[in-house]
């Protein structure tokens, strides 16, 4: 008895301090406690009809599953700030192509969720100097199994219900897991993600019902129609080279900031000067991290709800901004220094649209800073490659050195003074960007030099945040606010987006609310291309009355408000006072509908179907 009370209490323990680490509130205690005693009693079910011995050994097995469960998920935490589903797991190949950044997730306080395996030997030594305990007969014993079993299953049932009731569309969407472990825990929450794979794997070759086609085909018919007919910046950089690079991790707080009197991106702050700047950009990506950056800005479609479609959707049709420009004679390159396999993008590329991808088997390798080839260099090389190429042409590149965890700082050490920040974890992350805004600056010069900036659309961006939710309180100390809650944590979930044109026509700062989703129409405005029959769900940021962004967990940003759609409350944007949240429910709604319309559209590979429907339509 002594050794299953000490596994149990060990494994409460441990699961309510992962609860904590990931931000878990005293206010979703109650249904944490009846939910967890319920998974607790279905994972003992087993134990009165086991001897002695056995049930050590059985608890002990519960108990390294569920150590093994914690420490992966909160190292999934600490990087993606999100939890692990099932769909994620079959990217886990990539695990060992980011090993060091794995090791910079590990805290000396894990040790914490090992310390009870110290206990395990001296368990296995008291059995053997107790006398054998008598269970009773038989029948009690399978009673008091299924005793457990079904007060285990009511009580995990009504802490679901529970939340269900809080959170009606949770369940189903799955758009803040977090969220949902706070409030029936680990355990829960991964069977239900389990039986959610499973259901999802039943049905995923069942066709949509002819109505919600219908539904989808309705709403892209309403968005044609209202586009308008002699739209701003129509073909100003028709004919032109396009250069889209997207910067790894590239937050919009360091744009325009100073540190000891120097500019943090001296480069980026030169070229606003004479781009269209979108200052309120958000970070729109799901578990995808990058690759959904990529995808949003290529396809205009939002991040499927779990997992990356890069890993389960390589094979499906997209109308996709290359394929687009390839229709107009573009030559269309995709270009990253690093594993052709990496998000599986060597199947991917060839669905987006691209003629070719160069990878890290086409540069030479003559720089390497962080976990592949330098940023500067690989400009340097890739401009060099299309210089020789036919134009014009849509060159996508994605940038490398300042990806996580910052901590490869010499080849650009003292570049930038960040002070006290030196060594911490947020100093090495503006010394990275530091040196991306150099090598971007190389990339702008080289192009002037080059004559080809003139002749060129150029694009940059950040793919998603930089700072994980656990270190909010350095950021919020580096740019001198007292408290960071939810709402200024998601408020500062920004990236810069630029685009220059030639001539710098259109100068100046824009202010609308907007995500990646949004890219792809805004470009080919810009390109003199009618996208009206190409199933797009984001907007012309250039010819839309209001803004919106999206988040792949219900939150939705637009110019006035900010709504944290699970916590059930919604700011002023401006000012940050609350705002009444039922006011929004048409907005929220639309927002839980546009993520819907998307998920439909990948899962039931929709794209060319809905396009033909578009052409037909006046």
């Amino acid at each position: 008895m002594t050794g299953i009370i000490v596994l149990s209490l060990a494994m409460i323990a441990k699961l309510l301090y992962f609860n904590k680490l990931i931000g878990g509130k005293v206010s979703s205690v109650i249904e944490l406690i009846i939910s967890l005693f319920g998974a607790f009693m279905i994972l003992h079910f087993l134990t009165p009809l086991l001897k002695k011995k056995r049930r050590i050994i059985y608890l002990i097995f519960i108990n390294i599953i569920i150590t093994f469960l914690i420490l992966s998920n909160l190292l999934f935490y600490r990087y993606f700030n999100d939890i692990i589903t099932l769909p994620i797991i079959t990217q886990i190949s990539m695990v060992g192509s980011v090993y060091s950044s794995v090791l910079n997730l590990i805290h000396f306080s894990d040790v914490l969720f090992i310390a009870d395996s110290l206990f395990y030997v001296p368990l296995f030594k008291n059995i053997r100097k107790e006398t054998q305990y008598k269970t009773g007969i038989k029948n009690i014993s399978i009673g008091i199994s299924v005793g457990l079993l079904i007060t285990g299953f009511l009580l995990s049932y009504y802490g679901v219900y529970l939340l269900d009731k809080k959170q009606p569309k949770i369940l189903t969407t799955f758009y803040d897991k977090s969220y949902i472990v706070h409030h029936i825990g680990l355990i829960n929450y991964h069977a239900i993600d389990a039986f959610k794979f499973i259901k999802e794997e039943v049905g995923r070759n069942k066709s949509l019902m002819e109505d919600e086609i219908i539904k989808i085909k309705d709403w892209f018919k309403q968005k044609k129609l209202s586009a308008p007919d002699n739209p701003k910046y129509f073909g100003v950089g028709k004919g032109k080279n396009v250069i889209m690079v997207q910067v790894e991790a590239l937050q919009e707080f360091v744009i325009k900031r100073k540190i000891n009197d120097m500019e943090i991106t001296p480069n980026l702050n030169k070229l606003i000067k004479k781009s269209i700047y979108f200052k309120n950009f958000y970070c729109e990506t799901g578990a995808g991290g990058t690759s959904d950056a990529e995808f949003l800005a290529n396809t205009s479609l939002y991040p499927i709800k779990t997992g990356a479609v890069y890993m389960k959707y390589p094979g499906n049709y997209y109308y996709s901004l290359a394929k687009v420009l390839k229709e107009q004679g573009y030559s269309t390159f995709a270009m990253h220094a690093y594993k052709p396999g990496f998000w599986n993008r060597s199947v991917m590329y060839p669905s987006l649209g691209f003629d070719e991808y160069l990878n890290r088997n086409h540069y030479v390798h003559d720089e390497i800073i962080g976990m592949g080839l330098s940023d500067k260099s690989f400009f340097r090389q890739s401009i060099d490659y299309l210089k020789k190429t036919r134009k014009p042409y849509y060159a996508f590149m994605i940038t490398l050195t300042s990806h996580y965890p910052y901590d490869n700082t010499k080849p650009y050490n003292n570049a930038l003074n960040v002070g006290k920040l030196k060594g911490t974890f947020l100093g090495n992350y503006l010394e990275a960007i530091h040196y991306a805004d150099q090598a971007l600056g190389y990339l702008i010069n080289r192009l002037e030099e080059e004559g080809l900036l003139d002749d060129t659309v150029l694009v940059i961006y950040g793919d998603h945040y930089a700072i994980s939710k656990d270190r909010k309180d350095e950021l919020a100390d580096f740019l001198g606010i007292g408290n960071m809650d939810n709402y200024m944590w998601v408020k500062f979930q920004k990236m810069p987006l630029i685009i220059h044109l030639p001539g710098d026509e259109g100068a100046g700062v824009e202010n609308i609310a907007c995500g990646g989703l949004d890219i792809m129409p805004t470009l080919l405005n810009i390109m003199g291309i009618d996208g009206r029959n190409i199933p797009m769900m984001g907007r012309d940021l250039l010819n839309s009355q209001e803004g919106m962004a999206v988040m792949r967990n219900g939150y939705f940003i637009n110019d006035n408000y900010l709504c944290l759609t699970s916590d059930g409350v919604a700011y002023d944007i401006k000012t940050g006072e609350t705002y009444p949240i039922e006011s929004l429910r048409d907005k929220i709604d639309n927002a839980f509908m546009e993520l819907d319309i998307s998920q439909k559209i990948i899962e039931n590979n929709l794209i060319e179907e809905i396009s033909s429907y578009l052409v037909g339509i006046d």
